[in-house]
């Protein structure tokens, strides 16, 4: 079967699906969860979920040795510096910046 597979984030093209996703579940939750929203920022919230996402990849690719979590690293790396660059580009265009969140 051709598609996304966990196994395929670990490219540069991958993670840039990885990025979009992730752009896009932000939003979504920061749209149907307005408590969210006013709480937490969406640069944050990508950098968790992208986290998250990429501890899955390692589990699913069965991770054991250090360069095989090097190129998982990598790839979170780059799919979580263009979700949150995706993302505050989103703001930049709206025009808007995110307040910080109450202590």
């Amino acid at each position: 079967m051709d598609g996304i597979t966990f196994e395929s984030l670990l490219n540069a093209a991958g993670a840039g699906i990885a990025a979009l996703i992730i752009t896009s579940l932000v939003q979504l939750i920061k749209t149907a969860l307005p408590v969210i929203d006013d709480r937490v920022s969406g640069a944050l919230m990508a950098f968790v979920l992208s986290a998250a996402l990429y501890v899955l990849v390692g589990v699913a690719t069965n991770v054991q040795t250090l360069n095989a979590g090097l190129v998982v690293f990598v790839s979170w790396l780059t799919c979580a510096t263009a979700a949150v660059g995706a993302y505050s580009t989103v703001l930049h265009v709206a025009g808007r910046t995110e307040a910080a969140p109450p202590p």
